[in-house]
């Protein structure tokens, strides 16, 4: 429920920027709230108290928030990010076109990193995408062998390592500078630069500890 009210949010907020009259700020806004409620309700939902969840062991409860992160994570790479990276010198010309509004609704948040596509920038979206790339792989490796396969488990907890070095590159390199490229108000940084990307800061982790349990296992088998 919570991924696609994630996946429904793109058209939905892409018609109201072109067609309700509401200042694109304020959609903005409510974009961001909306994908950060998704992300975080969606990727841990296995440790919530949920009844028809009771009899789940606590690897069981693990497994599933690392393969809601890692899908959700994976997913967003070789989307939103290998997109960017695709039209990020057409997108800064296009405010008005509405094939560049999921790109721009983050822009228009506060986020000018996505409109002035610095070198440094460009190469965290390019790792992240090449990141994506092996997770993708590591995935389809569990799942043939039916999460036999050791391989599959490293390359998804070398993406963690990834994740965690590029989330804290991209949080102190803005926090360093003093904030250049967010805006300093409630929803700019507490929303959308700390708490929507706080999953890729915490998840991983927990990428690691599930990989830790399962590979004796898998090396047993």
């Amino acid at each position: 429920m919570a991924f696609g009210s994630l996946a429904l949010s793109f058209p939905v907020y892409s018609y109201l920027a072109f067609h309700s009259g509401l200042d694109r700020a304020t959609i903005a806004d409510a974009m961001v709230v909306q994908v950060t409620v998704a992300y975080i309700v969606g990727i841990f939902a296995a440790f919530l108290p949920i009844p028809s969840l009771r009899q789940w062991t606590r690897f069981q409860r693990l497994q599933a928030v690392v393969l809601a992160f890692v899908i959700v994570s994976y997913t967003t790479h070789l989307t939103w990010e290998l997109g960017w990276l695709i039209l990020h010198n057409a997108i800064p010309a296009a405010q008005d076109a509405a094939w560049a509004y999921p790109w721009w609704n983050y822009i228009d948040g506060g986020d000018v990193r996505y409109l002035h596509a610095e070198p440094s920038f460009l190469m965290i979206e390019v790792l992240s995408v090449i990141n994506g790339c092996i997770g993708v792989a590591g995935l389809v490796l569990l799942f043939r062998s039916k999460f036999r396969d050791y391989r599959g488990t490293l390359l998804v907890m070398s993406t963690a390592v990834t994740h965690t070095v590029l989330t804290w590159y991209y949080y102190g390199t803005e926090i360093l500078g003093g904030f250049p490229s967010v805006t300093p108000s409630f929803m700019d940084l507490g929303v959308k630069f700390i708490l929507l990307n706080g999953p890729w800061l915490i998840a991983p982790w927990l990428v690691l500890a599930w990989g830790y349990q399962l590979l004796p296992r898998q090396l047993r088998g």
